[in-house]
């Protein structure tokens, strides 16, 4: 109870460190950018990474499970999905809040504060790795459907249904 209430009095200042870190996790030019601007049309990476880590720190100060943990981690992991991180780099922003614990944070509550960074972590994973198959799913798709559209170009089969196109087994 005492960490979640210096989580929310010290609310903004982990915003802030949280964003500037997970932002700096970007090439310098690009880091440069999306710190910028908060306007969603004008900046929409920055404005979602600041608005989903918010909404993660809103989360872990009231009670919270890993479905809604990684519902709401949903939109920055999309972005950095499909960006040029690795596993480990997409989900390093999470641990950054460690840092910023200790920094922040009594002593006493570190240790039940990290504990809580290694569930984000995990649900960060979590995401990521169905963000990923996603993905895959949707590249295989694509290209099942380009091969097929060839053949079929070429008069060696005959139109395919979406079903068939997914991989459905038909009865």
């Amino acid at each position: 109870m005492v960490l979640k209430q210096e989580l929310k009095n010290n609310k903004n200042t982990f915003i802030k460190k949280w964003f500037q870190s997970t932002i700096d996790t970007y090439p310098q030019q690009s880091a440069r950018i999306l710190g910028k601007d908060a306007n969603r049309f004008d900046n929409p990476v920055g404005a979602i990474t600041r608005e989903a880590l918010e909404a993660v720190l809103d989360l872990i100060i009231k009670d919270f499970d890993q479905e809604s943990l990684e519902k709401t981690l949903d939109p920055i992991i999309r972005i950095r999905a499909v960006q040029a991180f690795d596993a480990a780099g997409a989900v390093s922003f999470v641990f950054s809040l460690k840092k910023i614990g200790e920094e922040t944070l009594d002593k006493s509550l570190i240790r039940e504060f990290d504990k809580i960074v290694d569930k984000i972590a995990l649900a960060a994973f979590n995401r990521l790795m169905k963000c990923k198959e996603e993905i895959f799913l949707l590249k295989a798709t694509e290209s099942k459907r380009r091969i097929h559209k060839a053949f079929e170009r070429a008069g060696l089969v005959a139109e395919l249904s979406e079903e068939d196109l997914l991989g459905s087994k038909k009865s």
